[in-house]
Order: structure tokens, then C-alpha cells, then sequence
């Protein structure tokens, strides 16, 4: 029997490679092409994958405006959007054949008792007298429709002093400023819940009679 010829490119498992030998060809440092691709999708080493999208401190928190220090204008503007969705509240309140669940009662009568006692605080802050609450005859919904009204008359109030002081050219101490900030966005949170609840109820009831038709 032949005795094969001694070789030595043969490699030994288990055995490192001596000097001489071709090795196998190693990725560049850096992770290669691949891993300079943009969006490669590969995570960096450690097992960390890598972040996506901007940071928590990149994105901009809080509503559009409502950044950096309040002022008389942004306090006016944050007025004039709560205007809005109370004119929007009360339009969803003169829907016809309206009905509440006494839940829904109950929710609808604390978060408009609550817009009510926040809106009084912004006046009382700003020197104004809050009006009077409009009287109300009748059932629940026409309770709520007066606490709306009071809303409204409220604002009214509220805006009227914030031009006037704007005219005037003078300001508000920065504390004054940002509680008048914090309790228009705690009335708006309000206003807000109670138009959405709203909302749902007069779905229910558009499918309800589209079913009976």
C-alpha cells in the first residue's frame, strides 16, 4: 500500500494555523459595506439594537403652541379654541332625540361642572368678576347646555380682559401667566372628554334609527 506523500497545507482539526498558510479572509474593521449602509437594519455590537426614529427630547411635547413661556397671546389663543369646541359642545347637545344613560349623565354633568370652576379660576386670576350662571327650566340636557352658556360667557369675559391688557401694553407675572396656561388646558381635557362622549352617543343613535328606517 502507498503512503500518501506528508502534507503540509492540511489543516488539523483543533490545531491553529502556522505562519505560511493561507487564512481565511477576514471582514474589514467596521462591519464591511453592508454595515455602512444607511437603514442595513444590522444592530450595533453588544446586542443593542439601534434607536428608531428621533429621541424623547426631540419630539416636541404639549400641543402645537404651547411651547416655550406663556404669554397674553398664547393664553388668548388657548381662549379662542376653547370658544370653539364649546360652540361644537353645544351643537352635539341640540342634537335631536338626544338621550343619556344616567352613567352618561353622571360623566357629562362632572365634566361641565368642572370647565365651569376652571374658567372661573382663569377670570378670578385675570381681576375679572366670573358672570353669572345662566339660568336653566327642564331636564338634564338643558343643565348641561346652561353650564356650556356659562362657558361661553366666561371665555367671553376672559378674552375681553386679555385684549384689554394687551392693548394696554402691560403683562402678567410669569406665575400669573402659567396658571392661567394650566387652568385653560385643564378646562379644554374637559371639554374635550365630554364632546367625544357625546360623539358616541350620537353615533349609537344614527345607527339605531338608520336601523329602524
Amino acid at each position: 500500500m502507498t503512503v500518501p506523500p506528508d502534507r503540509t497545507d492540511a489543516i488539523t482539526p483543533g490545531e491553529p494555523l502556522t505562519p505560511g498558510r493561507p487564512s481565511a479572509p477576514t471582514t474589514p474593521q467596521g462591519g464591511g459595506f453592508e454595515s455602512k449602509m444607511e437603514g442595513s437594519g444590522t444592530p450595533p455590537q453588544g446586542g443593542a439594537t439601534a434607536p428608531q426614529g428621533p429621541s424623547p427630547a426631540q419630539v416636541p411635547q404639549g400641543p402645537p403652541g404651547a411651547q416655550g413661556a406663556p404669554s397674553i397671546n398664547s393664553v388668548a389663543s388657548q381662549v379662542g379654541s376653547t370658544q370653539d369646541s364649546m360652540g361644537n359642545l353645544k351643537n352635539k347637545l341640540n342634537t335631536k332625540d338626544l338621550r343619556l344613560t344616567n352613567s352618561q349623565k353622571h360623566l357629562l354633568r362632572n365634566k361641565l361642572s368642572n370647565t365651569s370652576t376652571y374658567l372661573r379660576a382663569v377670570n378670578t386670576k385675570l381681576g375679572v368678576e366670573p358672570p353669572p350662571m345662566p339660568p336653566h327650566t327642564g331636564g338634564p340636557i338643558e343643565k348641561f347646555i346652561s353650564f356650556v352658556s356659562d362657558g361661553e360667557n366666561q371665555l367671553d369675559a376672559a378674552k375681553s380682559k386679555l385684549m384689554d391688557i394687551s392693548a394696554k401694553g402691560t403683562n402678567l407675572k410669569p406665575a400669573d401667566m402659567m396658571l392661567l396656561q394650566i387652568k385653560m388646558n385643564q378646562a379644554q381635557q374637559e371639554i374635550e372628554y365630554s364632546s367625544t362622549l357625546l360623539s358616541k352617543v350620537i353615533s349609537s343613535l344614527t345607527q339605531i334609527l338608520n336601523t329602524q328606517l
